[in-house]
């Protein structure tokens, strides 16, 4: 039995103050009365000479008309840079398998293509709406991965269905294999998962003891995704030890490990923590 911690999430409100502005308005001076006396001399009824003065020409240039500016410019939207891969897959390439599903979240399948090209395994996305990219995925000792589909975000009743993720897994010794998750970038480029320190992320499966495999678990309407490792006690029972993790677009983050729990020697504790179990990919070893 395994259990389920449920995180809480705290929403911020912003709160905005207004201000208020007060303009004072002037009074007009008040003017004494005119007592003067009033002029009683003579008018002079002489006839002014002209003005024959010729006005200097105004060489001043007209200012340039201007354009009031706009009191809020439209909202633009900067492209992100293109993906690598962008230009399709290569020529001479080794294409080993293709699939299809939504990994987008349009609702709408895309095309996920597995190749090598000059012994290095390669995926490459084709989205429905024309994007493309692609990514080497130099996991396992073959020149190929493959592929397949995991509905790692499952939701029951989602109002828009979760895209799913692409599983990598690269073969290496016998009863053994590696693997990783690729998912979309926020610039709609695939790419496999990565750390907090930027490097690609890998799990382990083994069958040859101590166990490693990899759980999914759906409960309350999601799917749960656990690495496992189970070590063989002194006493032949097995400590097995679970870490539930998820993941922010490309970047893996994990919960803190669930309490080890001791089960008996059994055949099964090889099928259950050293191998795919209960996921959408079937399990590796027989």
């Amino acid at each position: 039995m395994r259990t389920t911690r449920l995180l809480a999430v705290t929403m911020l409100t912003a709160v905005l103050v207004g201000g208020c502005t007060t303009t004072q308005v002037g009074v007009a001076p008040i003017t004494s009365p005119d007592t003067s006396v009033p002029d009683t001399s003579v008018p002079d009824t002489s006839t002014p000479a002209p003005d024959t003065t010729t006005p200097a020409p105004d060489t001043t240039a007209p200012a340039p008309a201007t354009t009031l500016a706009p009191a809020s410019a439209p909202p633009t939207t900067v492209p992100g840079p293109p993906c690598p891969g962008a230009s399709g897959i290569p020529a001479g390439a080794d294409i080993s398998a293709t699939i299809h599903g939504d990994i987008d979240g349009d609702l709408a399948d895309d095309t996920v293509t597995e190749y090598s090209l000059k012994g290095v395994p390669h995926v490459h996305s084709l989205l429905a709406n024309g994007g493309e990219s692609d990514v080497a995925v130099q996991i396992g000792l073959a020149d190929h991965v493959t592929i397949s589909f995991e509905d790692f975000d499952y939701a029951l009743g989602a109002v828009t269905k979760p895209a799913v993720a692409v599983l990598a897994v690269g073969a290496t010794k016998a009863g053994t294999a590696v693997y990783t998750f690729l998912t979309n970038t926020v610039h709609y480029c695939i790419q496999p998962w990565h750390t907090a320190d930027g490097k690609m992320w890998t799990g382990r499966l083994a069958s040859d003891g101590p166990y490693e495999g990899l759980s999914c678990d759906t409960s309350a309407g999601h799917r749960f995704y656990a690495t496992n490792k189970a070590v063989q006690n002194a006493s032949g029972t097995w400590k097995v030890t679970q870490t539930v993790f998820h993941h922010n677009f490309t970047l893996i983050k994990f919960d803190k490990p669930l309490p080890s729990i001791t089960v008996p020697d059994d055949p099964t504790v090889r099928h259950l923590y050293g191998d795919f179990s209960n996921c959408d990919h079937p399990p590796l070893f027989p």
